[in-house]
């Protein structure tokens, strides 16, 4: 039986998320945690150069430290993406705790929610899941069918 059910998640202004992780994978997901509105607050000692800027700028909040236990009160939805498998792993339970959304990069079956790759253009989004076992084929897949809408246009 498929545990998943899929779901867009809209209104997402002002929306409190947490990322945990300031590497490629992190900045992936600010990205486009940013692109729907949601307010970012990014924990992390170390951040790429994007988000040091987008700090810089005002864009998200960045608190330049190792993860703590109490980070993600207040939030809505957290993202663990840090490359320490214990933080992720603490991230996850703590959101549990919580009651929280929680995406897991580098374990997705300990998260309660996977994201898709996405093509958006005016007034359609497809997204592309393969539960979080497989990001590239759903990278290409999304792309074939993006591809495909172009020649149709």
């Amino acid at each position: 039986m498929d545990t998943g059910y899929p779901v867009i998640l809209t209104d997402m202004e002002g929306i409190s998320a947490v990322v945990v992780g300031g590497g490629p994978v992190g900045e992936r997901k600010v990205k486009g945690l940013l692109a729907v509105g949601a307010s970012v607050r990014l924990v992390s000692p170390e951040a790429t150069r994007q988000l040091q800027a987008m700090a810089a700028e005002g864009h998200i909040a960045w608190e330049q430290r190792p993860y703590e236990a109490g980070d993600l009160h207040g939030a809505q939805l957290a993202f663990a993406a840090t490359d320490h498998r214990t933080v992720n792993a603490q991230v996850a339970s703590d959101a549990a705790m919580l009651g929280l959304l929680c995406n897991v990069a580098d374990a997705p079956d300990e998260g309660s929610f996977h994201l898709p790759a996405v093509h958006r253009e005016a007034g359609l989004v497809i997204a592309v899941s393969t539960g979080g076992e497989s990001p590239t084929r759903a990278r290409q897949v999304r792309d074939r069918i993006a591809a495909w809408l172009a020649e149709e246009a």
